[in-house]
């Protein structure tokens, strides 16, 4: 068996996508806890040019099967510390505790904006959740609703490097608050986040917005 797109996070340690199913494949794990799965080798051959691992089925154990396609490779060799350090970090930087909403916001930022913007995310979100415990849900393209109370929408704006964020109330509502540049979004007030400068004025827009 061959996987692609996997990535070496130590010394017989590896990362990869693999769905539940592919990996119950790999024979009945003893457990199945929490988002990743985990498998354990008994040999393997990474390729680090190609991003490729090499291994036969009867060398390989399902030890658990998560949720989502996210899966940790192990040889049976490997030093038990890294083992565990691994198991346990956070996915992709992001605690395993958020909720599965803003984690996918968190990674698309990641993935397709620069670091100054990521950062900028982070903090936005971060100040969010310090207030309020909901979660974004993802729409059909790059963009995500807050959750019970849709009272903030952002989008993510590859293109220009931005995110854009629609918060609930007329622009009247948000002129003598705001400390960025506003614009009627069809009843509700939009306006523009360039890099972490702008969180904190963003994050008053947020919490002057009508709520229900």
């Amino acid at each position: 068996m061959t996987a692609t797109g996997v990535q070496k996070l130590a010394e017989g340690i590896w990362r990869l996508d693999m769905p539940p199913h592919q990996v119950r494949l790999l024979g009945s794990p003893p457990s199945a806890i929490g988002e990743r799965s985990i498998l354990l080798l008994r040999e393997g051959k990474y390729e680090s040019a190609t991003g490729t691992l090499e291994f036969d089925i009867g060398d390989a154990s399902a030890l658990n099967v998560g949720t989502q396609q996210e899966t940790i490779v192990l040889l049976s060799t490997a030093e038990v510390s890294l083992v565990r350090r691994e198991i346990e970090k956070p996915m992709d930087g992001y605690s395993v505790s958020m909720p599965t909403g803003d984690r996918e916001f968190l990674q698309l930022v990641h993935s397709e904006l620069p670091d100054p913007m990521q950062r900028a995310a982070a903090q936005l979100l971060e100040g969010v959740r310090k207030r309020y415990p909901g979660e974004l849900k993802r729409g059909l393209s790059r963009n995500f609703s807050e959750t019970p109370d849709n009272f903030w929408y952002v989008i993510v704006q590859p293109r220009v490097e931005e995110l854009s964020i629609t918060v609930r109330g007329t622009v009247d509502h948000f002129s003598r608050v705001s400390k960025l540049e506003i614009k009627d979004d069809r009843g509700n007030t939009r306006f523009k986040v360039r890099g972490p400068d702008d969180v904190e004025a963003a994050l008053e827009l947020i919490f002057h917005a009508r709520r229900r």
